[in-house]
């Protein structure tokens, strides 16, 4: 379910890039689809430890 909701939240940040002619809203979007892109980011095996604890 979460991995839906990212790609959902990927999708949608990326149509607002699209049609948003604001720089600074356009700054906040890029965050927001950076921040979520990065939770796609495969986990490094220090990671994937952590989450087992």
């Amino acid at each position: 379910m979460e991995r839906y909701i990212r790609n959902e939240n990927i999708r949608r940040y990326r149509k607002l890039l699209e049609e948003e002619k604001d720089e600074e809203k356009r700054n906040t979007i890029r965050k927001l689809l950076a921040e979520e892109e990065a939770k796609e980011a495969p986990l490094s095996p220090s990671e994937q430890d952590e989450r087992h604890l």
